[in-house]
């Protein structure tokens, strides 16, 4: 039984999904850029959405997220909640003029960044944890947007060249 692209392509998702948790819990857990690590999953579903649209976008906020929280040992569903809005934001990109700029997933994913990590302390204050909002704002949220600006520099362009359609040739 031959598969159909659709097919092909939930399934080149989901490992792709699997892929970029696994990065994100293993790999990038121990690289430290400006003494913060960066935030893989955040970028991609600030790509994603931008290229592909709210849904898809929201559709990699949820599993990623869920994926992340139960990797990571993160309360259930505090990743999803975050990234969501993000994905938001992306989205209304897409109809932008800018939407093919190389810089705009950059800014997106700088604008994304305290945005996500705000959501984060949020969730963490609201179950009971102490936050220091200055300190963690000063520390944490703000240097994260570097790297990962910088990631989404990277990210944009190969996710453009892996998800580019084939233009049909005129016969």
């Amino acid at each position: 039984m031959a598969w159909t692209w659709r097919e092909r392509g939930i399934y080149l998702i989901t490992l792709s999904l699997v892929l970029v948790v696994l990065i994100q819990a293993t790999l990038l857990n121990r690289i430290r850029i400006l003494g913060v690590q960066p935030d893989l999953l955040l970028v991609v579903v600030v790509c994603w959405s931008l290229l592909h649209g709210l849904q898809d976008g929201l559709f990699w906020a949820f599993v990623g997220g869920l994926g992340i929280d139960l990797v990571a040992g993160l309360p259930l569903g505090a990743s999803p909640l975050a990234l969501m809005p993000a994905a938001v934001l992306a989205s209304l990109g897409r109809s932008s003029v800018y939407a093919s700029s190389a810089r705009l997933p950059v800014l997106l994913v700088a604008l994304a960044t305290p945005l996500h990590g705000w959501i984060i302390l949020m969730i963490r204050q609201l179950l009971g944890t102490s936050i220091d909002w200055l300190g963690a704002t000063q520390h944490v949220v703000l240097p994260a947007i570097v790297p990962n600006a910088m990631l989404a520099f990277i990210v944009a362009h190969l996710l453009r060249r892996l998800t580019a359609r084939p233009m049909a040739t005129v016969t």
